[in-house]
């Protein structure tokens, strides 16, 4: 039996034909020597063996490194960097919110750069990024704001940004009319696998090629193009990135002569309600956090598109840590809701699906 690198890939040597070379080999310098299951020679070749063995699934692993179907890490990380690819990095995500009081204001109020607020539970933060002045009798004024902490969980929907983190004189309330969007979490190794396997620097004109060009971008999290042969053209939705990147990128890879659209994908908020039963031995506050972590991880990665159903969702929530059992569950997007299995719903394809407020309650 062959081992190592073969025609076959790799084979790793089992444990077993690692110690009986050893006890071959131990018969063959040292002569007739007790090799029972109760001598201690036994023992101690056995302590070599589980070493050699250690050593053996090492190789393995450095020989599996090197293939992109197989690497994780940072070893993928180096393999795709041969192809000029990085992973993307995790981004944070900006919107807008509305500092408000209720009477003009009587002077002129400075709400400074770095002002931070936050939704209800202070679970997200956001800080404004420019000086901006509630001016002597107004009401309100609009400020840019971008989340402390770069990932996905930065989206949030409408009207949940509504806590002062930093109070200032004056100012009695803010809130976000929009949602918040462009934030994204660090690329997962299938992402940045997926990537490279689909990278196509030199072809241009196909749908496959465009795809690829536009997820090359930064910031850019998904992509969906459709094809309309009847005015022909083609109609692409995506989700983060630089417009001016994705415009300059879309003018270099489309077809000759083919009108080509792109559009930010409509946001649809999800809100869930569920009732879950928690194992005994964990606490509920706890619990609650890993369920709210949990639905917002498979909303928000749901690609543009795609949608949301019970049974994934409900998979999801059961895979929480300390989560026993689902009593009660229930989704819906404002219009329509859903909360039997084989149930789902509906995200149009210039849609994507996002996390909203839910009401998790642990018993």
């Amino acid at each position: 039996m062959s081992y190592g690198v073969t025609d076959s890939g790799f084979i790793t040597k089992p444990f077993s034909a690692i110690l009986e070379e050893l006890k071959q080999r131990a018969k063959l310098y040292l002569g007739e020597i007790d090799l029972s299951e109760d001598s201690d020679f036994l023992a101690f070749l056995k302590t070599i063996a589980y070493d050699i063995d250690s050593l053996w699934q090492l190789l393995e692993d450095a020989y599996y490194a090197g293939y992109i179907d197989f690497a994780t890490g940072q070893n993928l990380d180096r393999l795709v960097a041969i192809l000029g690819i990085r992973r993307k990095q995790a981004a944070k995500a900006t919107g807008t919110v509305t500092f408000s009081r209720s009477t003009p204001a009587t002077s002129d109020i400075v709400i400074p750069a770095g002002t931070r607020v936050a939704t209800a539970d202070e679970s997200v933060v956001f800080q404004t990024t420019e000086e901006v002045v509630l001016q002597q009798g107004q009401t309100s004024v609009d400020a840019a704001i971008e989340a402390v902490e770069p990932g996905s969980q930065g989206n949030v929907a409408a009207n949940t940004i509504t806590k002062l983190v930093d109070p200032i004189s004056g100012i009695e309330s803010v809130n976000n009319t929009s949602p918040t969007s462009g934030g994204s979490d660090a690329e997962t190794d299938e992402e940045l696998r997926y990537r490279a396997i689909t990278y196509a620097p030199s072809a241009k004109a196909t749908v496959y090629s465009i795809k690829a060009a536009l997820l090359q971008i930064e910031g850019v999290t998904d992509v969906n193009v459709e094809e309309d042969f009847g005015e022909c053209k083609v109609i692409i939705t995506i989700a983060g990135g630089s417009d001016e990147v994705i415009t300059n990128t879309i003018e270099d890879v489309r077809p000759a002569g083919i009108q080509v659209t792109w559009q930010r994908p409509t946001l649809i908020t999800i809100t869930v309600t569920v009732s879950v039963t928690k194992i005994a031995s964990y606490d509920a506050t706890t619990v609650k956090a890993n369920v709210q972590a949990a639905i917002d991880n498979y909303i928000n990665s749901l690609p543009i598109g795609e949608d949301v159903v019970y049974s994934d969702l409900a998979k999801a929530i059961l895979a929480a840590e300390g989560v026993d059992d689902i009593n009660s569950l229930e989704a819906t997007d404002g219009v329509t809701t859903i909360n039997a299995f084989g149930q789902s719903l509906t995200i149009e394809a210039n849609e994507k699906a996002q996390a909203g407020t839910h009401n998790i309650t642990v018993t």
